[in-house]
């Protein structure tokens, strides 16, 4: 689990660090007269609590996904090979491994990530 937090989150968790080390550098400057322990703490604090939001919410979004597709559902993924700019996918041939939608006629697999139930 923690090894999907930081596979799943690297991007943000750069970010978030970015902006921390902003925060760091503006605080601790000489002509800045604010409790800065305080404002890194709770920066830092806010910056967690929206990554392992942000985790659990696109575990969730990726759950309702498959069970979508196990009720038979249509799902719309993202395709920017193509005119229309998604594919429907429905229980065909489709399959799910691992996170992705696979087709034997389709050259690419489609990510759960970048799915919506239709």
């Amino acid at each position: 689990m923690v090894v999907d937090f930081f596979r799943e989150e690297l991007v943000f968790i750069l970010i978030a660090l970015f902006v921390f080390a902003i925060a760091l550098f503006v605080v601790t400057r000489p002509f800045v007269h604010l409790p800065a322990k305080k404002i890194l703490t709770g920066l830092g604090a806010f910056l967690a609590l929206m990554l392992v939001l942000h985790y659990s919410w696109r575990q969730h979004h990726m759950e309702q996904v498959r069970e979508a597709f196990k009720a038979g559902k249509n799902i719309l993924c993202l395709d920017k090979t193509n005119k229309i700019g998604y594919v429907l996918i429905n229980r065909g041939e489709w399959k799910i491994k691992k996170d992705e939608f696979v087709h034997p006629e389709f050259p690419r697999g489609y990510n759960i990530r970048e799915c919506v139930v239709e």
